[in-house]
């Protein structure tokens, strides 16, 4: 699945560029990008998106960024046979109130799906933020075809860093775990090896996301043991790699439940989902079918819609990996938590109770 990457402020410029990054060190090229900002000093810190698809507008008010100005340039940017625009964007960030108008301007401007991938913030950046974030994404989600949440606070809660205080090295963590979720699945079908029995394609993977509002992306992964003479050679010798079926039937299996329970991007309740996409990939030796069948019985029991899309991905890899889409979430504790706080700060002073009646996630 090949995509146009566009970051929408400081954090959204950062989540395009790693993508960019991300995508430039594997075989396959799948991601195109731009970055847009009111903030020179934060397009200048920009690795990977060339210079002339970094857009400056000078901050002069809240509709500094000409949107018209900025369809003339992604216009002309060769991103020609990509199959989704990708919104990048921090939901509590500054520039975030503008990102609804702009996902508007694009859907009708591009007959492509707009899906928008949205980095939530942490409860240490504050309400203010909360509550900008929470008006975000109800905003996007009513103006693009999906909009794809990654959960700062979870991951950040994670790591073993020490402090989870914003910071340039725990936010370039943050933008890799994001990246390389969308990435492993941006590359679904458009590798030029192995052919998988199953094919997941462009197709399946907008068939799953789009017009189910909130989704999210789980990935996990094992890395293979190898026999030192395997690991000299670097390919995998006959007699000396024969997986045991049961083991790589319960890896698949386990891996699966890590994807959709631990390593998702956000935490939701799995039987709520409309939607889901399962992806195993791997060395085709190593991806059992007997786990991927048992996978596939389990999720399409668990989730509440009956659409599930699953694939293979056959990859020389030393890593056997499972990524599971998940889209049409009806219940997200961080969106909740994100509305509340907007709640608290509409709330007029000395006012504490709470609306029974308040939507929920």
């Amino acid at each position: 699945m090949r995509i146009l990457a566009i970051g929408l402020g400081g954090a959204g410029g950062r989540l395009a560029d790693t993508l960019l990054r991300m995508d430039r060190a594997g075989r396959v090229r799948c991601v195109e990008a731009s970055a847009i900002d009111t903030d020179a000093a934060a397009l200048r810190q920009l690795q990977a998106i060339p210079e002339e698809h970094r857009l400056y507008y000078p901050p002069v008010g809240p509709e500094a960024i000409d949107l018209e100005q900025v369809l003339f340039h992604l216009r002309r940017q060769d991103a020609s046979g990509v199959d989704a625009l990708l919104l990048c964007l921090g939901a509590g960030g500054e520039t975030a109130a503008l990102a609804p108008a702009f996902a508007e301007t694009l859907r009708a401007s591009f007959s492509e799906p707009v899906i928008a991938l949205a980095a939530l913030p942490q409860r240490s950046e504050g309400q203010r933020i909360a509550a900008a974030a929470s008006s975000a994404l109800d905003g996007l989600r009513a103006a693009t075809d999906a909009v794809l949440l990654f959960d700062n606070e979870t991951f950040a809660g994670r790591r073993d860093a020490g402090s989870r205080d914003p910071s340039p090295a725990l936010y370039a963590a943050l933008n890799a775990e994001a990246a390389r979720r969308v990435g492993l699945l941006l590359r679904a079908g458009e590798y030029g090896g192995e052919v998988g029995q199953l094919v997941v394609d462009a197709g399946e993977v907008l068939g799953t996301l789009v017009g189910q509002g909130f989704a999210a992306v789980g990935y996990a992964f094992e890395p293979l043991r190898e026999h030192w003479l395997a690991r000299l050679l670097g390919r995998p010798v006959p007699f000396l790699s024969r997986p045991d079926p049961y083991d790589g039937a319960a890896r698949i299996v386990e891996l699966a439940k890590k994807a959709c329970y631990e390593e998702v991007s956000v935490p939701f309740d799995l039987t709520s989902v409309e939607k889901a996409l399962l992806l195993v990939a791997g060395p085709s030796r190593e991806l059992s079918m007997k786990g991927f069948s048992t996978v596939q019985r389990w999720l399409d029991r668990t989730i509440a819609g009956f659409e599930l899309r699953s694939g293979d991905y056959p990859v020389d890899s030393r890593r056997v990996g499972v990524v599971v889409v998940m889209a049409g979430l009806r219940n997200v504790p961080r969106v909740t938590e994100l509305r509340e706080a907007a709640a608290r700060e509409r709330r007029p002073a000395g006012i504490d109770r709470v609306d029974p009646l308040a939507p929920g996630g």
